[in-house]
């Protein structure tokens, strides 16, 4: 059987089941509907509504999930000791695009630094941590195993046109099947978490119901997560990035999580 790490970097995402206890979901999630001023109640159906907001290093309520024993520890184990906090991190509150896209700084595929390992492996995790169970929101995760690895140029067409079409046909119940490309689809419980490179093709399904997530990202400490850090700390102003308050880069550093760029 394949380890974890051997796992991530052939198929780009692993699943973590009751990465928080049920009591921790539902603190977190009480967080979510504080800061956002969202219940339950308030889902928009439309695609790409609700709530969302960048770099949980404004809100002190969320650090502890940063340093999640169980959560670092998986880090070390596909990444090695030296793993970092990469500082990429969203909240969301009944939000989700429907389209496959990447989480890289580079997101073609195949184009840009991200894609050239000739010197160091590219070892950057996106992390998704769920709130709300699938019978609630009726969303999942689709992921495309191996995409950042491989791209034929008919997948690309075919991703191009899929997330043409969603748009147009506001897909609020339908996922239309794919030909060239298999997705996993990966329905979630409260405190679940999936874990996937940022080059890895990925979509939400359509919100039918309240959503709480959490995204966080880690990295081996090489250039590739650098880059990344430096990316969306100094090439994306419009999303209020800001260097980490003195108490947080204090216990990163001591927890041995600090990623210097």
């Amino acid at each position: 059987m394949d380890s974890p790490a051997q796992q991530f970097q052939q198929e780009g995402f692993l699943i973590l089941r009751n990465l928080l206890s049920t009591e921790e979901a539902e603190n977190y999630r009480a967080i979510l509907q504080q800061l956002s001023g969202l219940t339950d109640n308030d889902v928009n159906q439309k695609v790409g509504g609700g709530w969302t907001i960048a770099d949980i290093a404004k809100f002190p309520p969320l650090w502890p999930i940063i340093f999640h024993e169980r959560l670092v520890a998986k880090m070390r184990e596909i990444f090695g000791p030296d793993a970092r906090y990469t500082q990429h991190s969203d909240l969301h509150v009944h939000h989700g695009n429907v389209s496959w896209h990447r989480d890289s700084a580079h997101r073609r595929f195949g184009i840009g630094p991200d894609w050239d390992e000739s010197k160091e492996k590219y070892q950057v995790a996106r992390v998704a941590i769920y709130l709300q169970s699938f019978s609630e929101s009726r969303s999942s995760l689709g992921v495309i195993p191996g995409s950042h690895r491989r791209e034929s140029k008919l997948a690309n067409l075919e991703i191009k046109a899929w997330n043409m079409l969603s748009r147009s046909l506001k897909m609020r119940d339908l996922i239309i099947p794919m030909l060239t490309v298999r997705p996993v689809w990966v329905k979630t419980e409260p405190g679940d978490c999936i874990v996937f490179d940022t080059r890895l093709l990925h979509s939400p399904t359509p919100i039918r119901g309240p959503k709480y997530a959490i995204f966080l990202s880690y990295g081996a400490e090489n250039q590739h997560a650098r880059n990344h850090r430096r990316y969306y700390l100094g090439d994306r102003p419009e999303l209020g990035y800001q260097e980490y308050p003195p108490e947080l880069a204090r216990r990163l550093q001591e927890a041995n999580l600090l990623l210097k760029v």
